[in-house]
């Protein structure tokens, strides 16, 4: 996909199965909607001819033409993000902007979209190793959509810092139109009738007895755990408390090293026990475990459910300065 070409606002070669939807009594511009849209019965009596007044039961066109916008982003995830959710733009802190997505963002969220909507497992491991580009900003917001949606139920966010998780709370709040980002370790979404749960992993208890629809392990890279000990017990409260079924999520997100320094086939001998592997890879980083378990998911295994998803050559290299 070419970022240049992506538009969120008519969904031309935006992420997911689309089909071409062309009604110039809702829009002049020819449409690409999800195509779980198409089975919709407004949008087939749209797409048959009939007037989008009768369709939605409005007096004028403006007003119909806001209740299909409305209908539209309960589907779309881009066209969602580009309308309703905004963050602050990491080039300039005091400018909030909408969630417009970069190519490597595109990238995952087609690989989520597609697969969900072939009901595939929703278990993923994330990585990059280029110029940071947003992708922790981008699934919590992905899974803000899915949980308000399309399957209502609770999340968690697991981060290294609650410095780390204080942006996206806000992010949140900003979206649930709250001034005040509370202090408590969960925020309610009405409409869900759910709620986000976030911690770091210091607290690897901190989520059993929950029942989750979506997990997300943000930043696995920075959890300071050489011995792997706090990770492995986040993962397993968490996940136990998921069931695994193409609408529940899991992603373990986090940067690795270039391939010059991390061959992930080179850890991928698996007779050699997990303490001993956690030894070989504690070189390379803060959090040996979560490299562990990307060399897992990436070993050829077709019986796994994992699926390791590498953005490295999707992100763009960082600025040069002068």
């Amino acid at each position: 996909m070419k970022s240049q070409s992506i538009n969120q606002y008519t969904g031309y070669l935006a992420s997911g199965f689309r089909f071409r939807f062309h009604v110039r009594s809702i829009s002049h511009r020819c449409l690409f909607l999800p195509l779980v849209m198409e089975k919709l019965p407004r949008i087939r009596r749209l797409l048959e001819g009939e007037s989008p007044l009768t369709v939605f039961n409005c007096r004028c066109i403006s007003s119909a033409r806001k209740a299909f916008c409305e209908l539209r982003k309960k589907f779309d995830f881009a066209y969602w993000a580009i309308t309703e959710y905004y963050i602050r733009d990491l080039n300039d802190a005091d400018n909030i902007i909408p969630l417009r997505l970069n190519t490597p963002q595109h990238y995952l969220i087609d690989i989520l979209q597609k697969r969900y909507h072939n009901h595939l497992p929703g278990r993923y491991v994330v990585t990059k190793t280029g110029f940071p580009c947003g992708i922790t900003t981008c699934i919590r917001a992905y899974i803000t959509w899915m949980q308000t949606f399309q399957c209502r139920n609770n999340s968690y966010m697991c981060s290294s810092s609650d410095i780390n998780l204080n942006p996206h709370k806000t992010d949140l709040c900003r979206w649930l139109k709250r001034e005040i980002v509370p202090s408590e370790k969960w925020l309610y979404l009405p409409d869900a009738d759910r709620r986000a749960f976030f911690n770091t992993y210091r607290s690897p208890d901190f989520i059993r007895g929950i029942n989750l629809g979506y997990v997300h392990f943000a930043d696995m890279s920075k959890w300071k755990d050489p011995r792997g000990d706090l990770t492995q017990r986040v993962m397993k409260a968490a996940v136990s408390a998921v069931l695994l079924e193409y609408f529940t999520l899991v992603i373990y997100e986090g940067n690795i090293p270039d391939e010059t320094h991390f061959n992930i086939k080179a850890y991928q001998d698996f007779r050699i026990s997990r303490e001993e592997r956690l030894k070989q890879l504690a070189h390379l980083s803060s959090n040996p475990g979560f490299l562990n378990y990307v060399a897992l998911a990436d070993a050829p295994d077709d019986s796994s459910p994992i699926l390791h998803i590498d953005l490295s050559d999707t992100c763009p290299p960082p600025a040069e300065h002068a």
